[in-house]
């Protein structure tokens, strides 16, 4: 399974860069709280796992360079993943006010939809830096084959993330920033594999 081989890497990966990438999460981090900063940290955190991926130095100042590479890309898929995030996710506090029993099979329908929209969203970038047609359309295609051929590379990562977290958040809540390079270098492998596949 591609999923057991990238979180392998992806541990390899962070041994060698974990300085880099815990800086890189606790100042994407910070500037996350901004809110209008996102795309940029998504750009530099995905940029940066790209290069680290590769076995290609990255210092600290490309991190704050890489933010700035296909900052349109993140900045409309951002706005995409959230907007339709938040549709789907009001249509499910509409219809679980409802006293009726369809609003309530309704309201599950959709939080089905929305599960079905938020656990794949790591890839899309991946897939996009990856792809020679770099468009967001042929992105989100791509990670819903992937979805549908490799669920549990999808389901490791979720896993692999809330294991880590627990701990961090007990003993080192800082470090959960670096939570993001850790996604953002898994799903880049996971993608690496799926698109070459060895053999």
């Amino acid at each position: 399974m591609s999923g057991l081989d990238a979180l392998r890497r992806t541990f390899s990966d962070l041994w060698d860069e974990a300085l880099l990438i815990v800086l890189a999460g606790l100042l994407g981090g910070l500037l996350s709280l901004l809110v209008v900063t996102i795309p940029f940290v998504l750009a530099a955190q995905y940029n940066m796992a790209l290069r680290v991926s590769e076995q290609r130095v990255v210092s600290f100042r490309d991190w704050l360079a890489l933010g700035r590479e296909q900052l349109g890309f993140f900045v409309k898929w951002s706005v995409l993943a959230a907007a339709v995030a938040l549709v789907l996710a009001g249509n499910v506090v509409f219809y679980l006010r409802l006293d009726a029993e369809w609003g309530w099979i309704l309201a599950y329908a959709i939080v089905g939809l929305l599960l079905t929209w938020v656990l794949p969203q790591p890839f899309v970038p991946a897939f996009f830096l990856q792809q020679k047609d770099r468009r967001l359309r042929t992105a989100l295609r791509n990670t819903a084959i992937l979805l549908i051929t490799e669920p549990l590379s999808m389901v490791l990562l979720w896993l692999a993330t809330a294991l880590l977290a627990i701990p961090l958040a007990y003993f080192a809540w800082p470090l959960l920033p670096a939570l993001l390079p850790f996604m953002a270098l898994f799903t880049t492998h996971v993608v690496k594999r799926y698109a070459q596949p060895e053999g």
